[in-house]
């Protein structure tokens, strides 16, 4: 168990959310701090709702709604086989043309798929894929 870097700092959640997360991280296995967790959300929320209260990345691929920065990893599973491509500046490459998300998931599949559906994400500095669908509001 890690240690918080500042043990006297507490941020109160209801029984519910906390049951919940519980609920989740051993349902997945999830190896991080509920701290580090917490902090992670807090920081996806900072990027979505107030992008200028910290540092933000500023090279990154704008999809809809979703801002996908620099380094992000995107994944699709096709007959059993991972396929990725990466956020590169501002674009997306994938076998080394420019894509979007929604021509990767169709380059990768061959038919007609939906990319908010098939489509996982993983930002720079995070360990955990969420689904593209968790991102939309």
């Amino acid at each position: 168990m890690k240690r918080h870097p500042n043990h006297r700092m507490d941020l109160p959640i209801s029984i519910e959310v906390y049951q919940q997360l519980l609920s989740a991280a051993g349902e997945t296995g999830f190896q991080k701090e509920f701290w580090e967790i917490g902090e992670s959300a807090i920081r996806d929320w900072m990027v979505r709702h107030h992008p200028d209260s910290f540092s933000a990345p500023t090279a990154g691929y704008q999809w809809k709604h979703v801002f996908l920065p620099h380094g992000t990893l995107l994944r699709t599973l096709v007959s059993g086989r991972n396929h990725h491509c990466v956020v590169e500046d501002d674009c997306i490459r994938y076998k080394g043309a420019e894509v979007s998300p929604s021509k990767f998931v169709n380059a990768a599949g061959g038919i007609r798929r939906s990319a908010w559906k098939t489509l996982w994400v993983l930002f720079p500095d995070t360990t955990t894929w969420v689904s593209a669908e968790s991102l939309r509001s």
